[in-house]
């Protein structure tokens, strides 16, 4: 995975003299360009029904294969039926996808 833009570490300083450090200064330069963390990922779902689980918030896009239940899941809570078979389904950090299918769909992570 490429990695766009990262937190420089914690021991390296803000700035030295008067002037910002460079890594510092690429960090705040990117975020607010709106570059993105990753690239995107390509998901391989198990059996059915599969649970993807985010590790950081983006979207999982779902597309083709034959889907007939998507479930959305927020901590201890119930799953929720999304009425969506297909699409783009934004995801915070620990939220869980569970895709019911008979035929495999194409999954891809895109990190925000």
């Amino acid at each position: 995975m490429t990695q766009f833009h990262s937190l420089p570490t914690y021991d390296l300083p803000l700035h030295r003299g008067e002037k910002i450090t460079t890594p510092w200064f690429n960090f705040f330069a990117n975020t607010f360009k709106g570059k993105p963390p990753a690239s995107e990922n390509a998901v391989t779902p198990t059996s059915s029904p599969f649970t993807y689980t985010a590790q950081n918030k983006g979207f999982l896009i779902v597309q083709g294969g034959t889907v007939s239940l998507i479930q959305f899941s927020r901590g201890l809570v119930a799953n929720h039926t999304t009425g969506q078979t297909q699409g783009c389904l934004p995801l915070s950090q620990g939220d869980s996808l569970i895709i019911t299918y008979s035929s495999a769909p194409n999954l891809t992570w895109v990190p925000t």
